[in-house]
This record gives structure tokens, sequence and C-alpha cells, in this order.
């Protein structure tokens, strides 16, 4: 995915999750996102650019955000300062037995996920995570156009959009698709 389409992305995707996370968080303790970017496979050039974009709107609308790409942070008494975790392009096995048992239990007690682009492409021997995810990466052509239908204009992702939405970008194809998603787009 290019800078220029991840930056338009990124920005669409972070007032979605700074909305969710400022309305949808009861604690009076200030807001606060984790940023995750590990990779142990494929490792996107537009990481740096995501993490830069996400932060500074983020901070615009006052939550905090911490960055890592230390699987360490995945316990229980670290994940508990985060509203919602970001896997931004993550790929790869990135979390140990005890770090996924960890993200489960804060995901089963409330806490936010966010998966942008390559969270798709991580954890694919963690049945867990693929629930979470929706599906897995299997493989993407060239970039190229397509014509959307947005079959849920009433979700506060998608009301400004068209009902037949044209865009250029990197296409996924995946497998494993969870049953029961809520699709959008």
């Amino acid at each position: 995915m290019g800078s220029s389409h991840f930056l338009t992305f990124a920005r669409a995707l972070c007032v979605l999750v700074l909305t969710s996370i400022i309305v949808g968080c009861s604690s009076p303790a200030p807001k606060k996102i984790l940023i995750f970017s590990k990779t142990m496979g494929y490792h996107h050039e537009s990481i740096s650019t995501g993490i830069a974009t996400l932060t500074e709107l983020a901070k615009a609308n006052g939550v905090a955000v911490d960055t890592t790409t230390d699987a360490s942070w995945f316990n229980e008494k670290q994940l508990a300062e985060y509203s919602a975790v970001v896997f931004l392009s993550t790929t790869g096995d990135v979390l140990d037995a005890f770090q996924q048992a960890d993200f489960e239990r804060y995901i089963q007690s409330g806490g936010g996920f966010v998966g942008v682009h390559a969270a798709a492409d991580t954890e694919y021997d963690w049945p867990w995570y693929n629930e979470l995810v929706g599906a897995y990466f299997q493989s993407h052509p060239h970039q190229q156009d397509a014509e959307l239908t947005v079959v849920d204009q009433s979700h506060p992702a998608t009301p400004k959009l068209p009902r037949l939405w044209k865009r250029y970008d990197e296409w996924y194809n995946n497998k494993s698709i969870a049953k029961g998603l809520n699709v959008l787009i």
C-alpha cells in the first residue's frame, strides 16, 4: 500500500477508532492506545508513516499513544493501561503462548482492538486471533481500481460514503473467513 493511500486510510481509521475510544470508554482515566508493529515476516515501509499519522491524530483528539515492537508488553498489567491496541501491519508469529493468553483476557474484559492492513497476515496458528481479525491474508494482486458496494450505511464508519464507492488500492484475498461477520462494504 503506497504512503498516500495508507495516509488516507489511516486517517479514516483513526477517526473511527478514536471516536469509539472516547465515546465508548466509561473510565474517567485518560484514554490511551498502544500501537504494536512487530513484524516476523514482510515489513511494510508504510509502518513508520502509519505510526506518525495515528499518533498525530490520536494526540489531536486527546488520546495518549505508546508504540512498540516489543511483545513483552503483552501482559495483563501493561495491557490494562490501554483502551485499545492497534496491530499496525504486524506479520508472522509475533506473540508467544503466554502473551496470547493475556491478550485474549484483555479483549474478553472489554479492551479494544484495531487491525490495520497486514494484521491479517499475523498469527496463522492461533484460531482465536483468526476469529478476532475475521480472516487471514492469502494474497493480493497489484493495486487496482475497484467499485465497492457499501452494504451498511448506518455504521459510524460509512455514512459519508456513496452507495457505490470507487477506490484505487491494494485489495486482499483472504482465507479462513470467520462466520457471522458484520460486513460494512
